[in-house]
């Protein structure tokens, strides 16, 4: 700071002295009252890199981000590859569980614990890219689910749904009936009151972009593709207010 306000004098033709010992401090003043402010602004809108490392296994991945009412704070769901473990194959993003972060000013994240997911029929079971919503105050969560934990990505996986009252422990309802049994990432959006869409990427069609629709969140009809292109897991999201 006072390197950087010497080289303001000096480039700016201010020359110490007797005449000029008022607009010195006044410059000087200045540049103290606003540096603060313009450092507290900056910290305000950059977030570290990264924004959350699990303590875990260092593999997180795949977020979905829901307020938490209960507790002040918003929560974030994400699958728990085990980045940490020594693996050649594809095995290190099978066997994992979902993991919880929770935030309250959406930029300091802690790690809290693992979802409670009631659907493990396989040994060795993957769950993967959970979607949460809510909706007349039930949480929905849209999960990808792998029976097992292998080396390879040529094994089925579904999409299955859940619900939930408290964020953390998750009820069992259905696997969700869409273009085959190689489907993953699902988003879910609501439409309209009366509709609501899933997102999802198919495997088998190159990995391309298919979508369901829904009037009630539990039963789905799924409609083919809605990307041709090869793709991820999309994310739908609302982003402006139209003012046309």
């Amino acid at each position: 700071m006072v390197q950087s306000f010497g080289e303001l004098l000096v480039n700016g033709g201010i020359k110490r002295g007797k005449g000029n010992t008022a607009v010195c401090f006044i410059i000087m003043l200045l540049v103290l009252l606003i540096e603060p402010v313009v450092s507290k602004a900056q910290s305000k809108s950059v977030a570290p890199k990264p924004l959350f490392d699990d303590p875990v296994y260092h593999g997180a991945a795949d977020p979905a981000i829901i307020y938490n009412k209960e507790r002040g704070a918003w929560w974030m769901f994400y699958t728990n590859r085990r980045a940490s473990i020594q693996d050649t194959t594809v095995e290190w993003v099978h066997g994992t569980r979902i993991g919880i972060a929770e935030s309250k000013d959406g930029k300091a994240w802690i790690y809290l614990d693992t979802a409670n997911i009631n659907y493990r029929p396989h040994e060795g079971y993957t769950h993967w890219a959970p979607d949460v919503i809510e909706h007349n105050g039930t949480f929905h969560m849209y999960l990808t689910y792998v029976p097992g934990t292998f080396n390879s990505w040529s094994h089925p996986r579904t999409i299955v749904h859940l619900t939930s009252s408290d964020l953390l422990n998750w009820t069992y309802q259905s696997v969700v009936k869409l273009v085959n049994e190689k489907v993953i990432d699902a988003s879910v959006y609501k439409i309209n009151d009366s509709l609501w869409r899933m997102w999802y990427n198919n495997e088998r069609d190159g990995k391309s972009i298919y979508y369901a629709d829904s009037k009630d969140l539990y039963n789905w009809e799924d409609r083919g593709k809605a990307i041709a292109v090869r793709g991820e897991g999309p994310k739908v999201f609302y982003w402006k207010k139209n003012t046309l």
